[in-house]
């Protein structure tokens, strides 16, 4: 809501930027076009009025294309009825090459003095930022009033305001009122973009925010309050600040582009047009330090003009695209093209002398009102994608430390399962020796040194076996079979029971994680068939089945189980089958009175 009533509030300053156009001033005005190369001097001039070669245009237009002519407008003021009275002649063009004024009273002729945004500025002679003359009116001769301008380059703004002395400071009241509306808006753009960058540690937005600032100074130098408040007495800044602070604009905002804007790494084009672009600036603000320094290079501002519109061209596209891409959204590529198109309208447009809305409109006024717009858009975008991004942030945080919670709940689960196992383990195949132990040492009457030297013997036969099968090797694809061997070869010569084995995986790449869960399922289950099957033999295979999948096969010839009641308290097999399922393998199990097979398929490559 704060925004349209901004919006509003600058349109409105765009209307009253100047009161009413005093239009009087064309009925009367009759213009005479004479070349350049004649010189003619005012006396020559007074006898063309004479002759009657002074004409009024049917269709006066306030754009003017002189080239090498000069134009002269005549206008006659009336004997005033007040003893002292000023008329003020005003030409809304801060940069008009060459103005004089002649006063024609009865046969006396006196000249004003003259005004160009080269030498001769118009706040020299009155404070104002556009050319003006304070014409004094006669109280009994008319008072014929010829006004002489020449420009040789492009076209020539001839809106005139002739006005009393109050219309003249009320207008310039009002006019200088919405200017400072406007600078307020743009500086206050400017710090609101600053602190943004700031607190959110987004430098990049510095940048736009520079681009503010080179707006600021391309509005006063349009405008002409530059010229009249700051660099009024440097040539170089008079004649070039336009041109070079719209050149640091365009490197700003091509940075900003190429850092800010969230580019896909196969849209590498898109940003290298924003790139080459930025970078295309450099050497032309090199050549404005060099023309400082040094002088020269007169024309350098048409040359620039000319690089700036073919780099704002190829970024309108580049907008266009990335727009069609859904990268960026709809309304900053209009705000991006509206100041494009108001320029563009600006130059065609040359209203009718009559048509105030359309004078006010033709300037640079709709230009400046466009730019608000875009930035403020701009400015819109910028807080929704840091924020969002941010907010993404956040989000993702989130996730990481539940997933990293998680982690570490699961983590400390799986450490007190194998505690647990450990403690088990320790305790059913320590525990009856030390008991046995102990009453073998407390019953003195029995020859008991071979008995415990026998008990010491399978304890340290048992402790061999379960460091054995608690052992995990650092295992990867390329000593996974050599491991398995060696476990295999370890468990026969500590246990009763004949461990038989057959590995045919060497040309397998398997994962390391595969690798190692692998083996633990090998070691559970050879474990359980050890402890609790009374088998006398255990057989393990692994082969390739397929190209995809790896076989292993663990059986043995023991008395079975019953699965249901081994998968409620078996800490053992359920294990089995949780590794299993990490390794997306699959696993079957059959078992009866004549022993139990297991057997386990496994993905070689994940998809």
């Amino acid at each position: 809501m704060k925004f349209k009533l901004l919006i509003l509030l600058l349109f409105y300053s765009t209307l009253f930027f100047s009161q009413e156009d005093s239009i009087s001033i064309y009925k009367e005005l009759k213009n005479f076009y004479s070349e350049a190369k004649d010189q003619q001097t005012i006396f020559d001039i007074l006898n063309k009025y004479k002759e009657d070669k002074f004409y009024k245009e049917e269709n006066q237009k306030i754009y003017k294309k002189l080239g090498t002519q000069v134009l002269w407008n005549h206008f006659a003021l009336k004997p005033s009825k007040k003893k002292i009275e000023n008329k003020y002649l005003t030409i809304s063009n801060a940069y008009l090459p060459y103005g004089k004024i002649y006063l024609k009273k009865g046969n006396k002729i006196d000249s004003l003095y003259r005004v160009s945004n080269n030498k001769h500025f118009p706040h020299k002679n009155i404070f104002y930022r556009n050319p003006v003359w304070k014409i004094p009116v006669d109280s009994i001769l008319q008072t014929d009033v010829f006004l002489k301008v020449k420009n040789s380059s492009g076209r020539t703004r001839m809106a005139l305001y002739l006005e009393s002395e109050n219309e003249f400071l009320k207008r310039i009241e009002t006019e200088y009122f919405y200017f400072g509306l406007f600078i307020a808006f743009l500086i206050s753009m400017t710090l609101v973009l600053v602190f943004f960058a700031v607190l959110k540690k987004e430098y990049t937005v510095l940048f736009y925010a520079l681009y503010i600032i080179t707006v600021l100074f391309e509005f006063l130098a349009g405008k002409g309050l530059g010229v009249q408040y700051f660099w009024s007495d440097s040539s170089f800044f008079t004649n070039n600040i336009r041109s070079f602070s719209q050149t640091v604009g365009v490197f700003c905002i091509g940075f900003f582009y190429m850092k800010f804007y969230k580019l896909k790494t196969s849209q590498i084009f898109a940003k290298g047009i924003f790139k080459w672009g930025t970078f295309l600036t450099i050497p032309i603000l090199l050549l404005y330090v060099y023309k400082y320094f040094f002088g020269g290079f007169v024309n350098l501002y048409l040359v620039v003009w000319t690089v700036l519109k073919i780099i704002i061209f190829t970024w309108v596209l580049n907008h266009l695209y990335l727009t069609i891409k859904k990268q960026l959204p709809i309304y900053l590529v209009v705000a991006f093209i509206l100041p494009i198109l108001s320029v563009i309208i600006g130059q065609i447009m040359n209203p009718s002398v009559n048509n105030s809305l359309g004078i006010k409109f033709s300037g640079p006024n709709i230009y400046y009102l466009t730019l608000s717009l875009e930035i403020l858009l701009f400015t819109r975008y910028i807080f929704d994608s840091v924020i969002d991004t941010q907010i993404k942030y956040f989000k993702l945080k989130k996730v990481s430390d539940e997933l990293k919670y998680n982690f570490q709940s699961k983590t400390l689960e799986v450490q007190q399962q194998e505690r647990n196992k450990l403690v088990n383990n320790v305790h059913d195949t320590f525990g009856g020796y030390l008991e046995a132990l102990k009453l073998r040492l407390l019953q003195k009457t029995e020859n008991t040194p071979e008995k415990v030297q026998e008990i010491l013997d399978a304890f340290y036969k048992d402790y061999r076996y379960l460091l054995n099968s608690l052992y995990a090797p650092k295992i990867n694809s390329a000593n996974f079979t050599t491991s398995l061997i060696e476990f295999c070869e370890k468990l026969d010569e500590l246990t009763s029971q004949k461990i038989n084995y057959a590995f045919n995986i060497d040309d397998i790449d398997l994962q390391q994680e595969k690798c190692v869960h692998l083996y633990r399922i090998i070691s559970e289950l050879t474990t359980n068939a050890i402890k609790y099957s009374e088998a006398t033999e255990i057989t393990i295979l692994m082969k390739q089945k397929t190209e995809e999948f790896v076989f292993l096969q663990v059986s043995d010839n023991g008395i079975g189980f019953k699965q249901d009641k081994i998968s409620k308290t078996g800490f053992g097999l359920n294990s089995v089958k949780d590794r299993v399922e990490q390794i997306n393998g699959s696993l079957e199990i059959i078992s009866n009175k004549e022993g139990t097979l297991f057997k386990i398929e496994v993905p070689v490559n994940e998809h």
